[in-house]
C-alpha cells in the first residue's frame, strides 16, 4: 500500500536553500582554517604577508619570505587551491647570547588561496628575488574576460 505525504509546495525549496547555506558556511569554514596550522614549538605560526594582484591576463601573487631559501619553498596547485610552504630557519643563534627582543618569526609557514579562475597550470612561474616570491599564474581562455556586443531588436 503506498503512503500518501502531505505535499509541502516549498519545503524542497526551503530545503535546498539551508542545504546550500550550509555548504558555504562549510566552504567558508575551510578556508578560514586552512591557513591556521598551529607551530607548537614557538605557539604560534609565521605567516608570511601576501598580495594577490590581477591582470587581464594572469593572477600575480607575491609573498614576503626574506631569509627564506628558495628550495625550502614549495608551491602547489590543487582543485584551484594555491599552497605555498616553506621554512625559515634560525641560523644566527650565538651560544651565550641572551635575547632581550625577538621580532622575526622562524619555523615553517603555510599559505593558501582559492584561485578566482582557472590557470594555465603548465605555464605558472615562480620566482625569488630580495626576499619576495613572485608567482605568475597565467589565466586560461575561460578565465579571461570577454567583451559580449550588445544588438539591436
Amino acid at each position: 500500500m503506498a503512503k500518501l505525504a502531505r505535499w509541502q509546495p516549498f519545503a524542497t525549496d526551503l530545503d535546498r536553500w539551508f542545504d546550500e547555506v550550509d555548504r558555504a558556511f562549510d566552504r567558508m569554514l575551510a578556508r578560514f582554517f586552512r591557513d591556521l596550522r598551529w607551530d607548537w614549538d614557538r605557539g604560534r605560526q609565521w605567516l608570511p604577508p601576501m598580495e594577490v594582484a590581477e591582470t587581464a591576463d594572469a593572477y600575480i601573487v607575491r609573498l614576503e619570505v626574506p631569509g627564506v631559501r628558495p628550495e625550502d619553498i614549495e608551491v602547489t596547485l590543487q582543485d584551484g587551491v594555491l599552497t605555498v610552504r616553506g621554512k625559515r630557519e634560525r641560523h644566527d643563534e650565538q651560544k651565550g647570547e641572551t635575547y632581550h627582543l625577538v621580532e622575526r618569526a622562524y619555523g615553517e609557514f603555510v599559505r593558501s588561496l582559492e584561485l578566482p579562475g582557472t590557470v594555465k597550470e603548465d605555464a605558472i612561474e615562480a620566482t625569488y628575488k630580495d626576499g619576495i616570491l613572485e608567482l605568475r599564474l597565467p589565466k586560461s581562455e575561460e578565465s579571461k574576460p570577454r567583451r559580449i556586443a550588445v544588438k539591436a531588436a
